[in-house]
């Protein structure tokens, strides 16, 4: 598997395993870089001690589960209401920014 497919799959699990820890959390961005992976969150209370462990063992559990990322892309406006159903604010806003006609998500 290539490193950068590798760094943009762990991206998503992270954020899938902080989203079913603390539904409330919004999502910003979560790019693979150069060094590894990251992702921007907001959640209502900073995280704590502990958090990055509890993180890790829900990222390990969702892997043994093998399940499949899928890509698709969705027009803006398409985008847009899925991620206004999500009250994804961040998201909402980072489609207004892109340039291109079809956004593309992973679920």
């Amino acid at each position: 598997m290539d490193i950068e497919v590798l760094r943009h799959s762990c991206s998503h699990i992270m954020a899938k395993a902080v989203k079913e820890l603390w539904p409330e959390t919004k999502l910003g961005i979560g790019p693979s870089i150069e060094d590894g992976f990251y992702y921007d969150f907001d959640k209502k209370e900073p995280f704590a001690e502990g958090d990055l462990a509890r993180i890790e063992e829900r990222m390990r559990e969702i892997i043994k589960k093998d399940e499949f990322f899928k890509r698709e892309e969705l027009s803006k406006l398409d985008a847009g209401e899925l991620f206004s159903r999500l009250h994804e604010d961040y998201k909402l806003e980072l489609i207004k920014v892109i340039p291109d006609a079809l956004v593309s998500i992973y679920r």
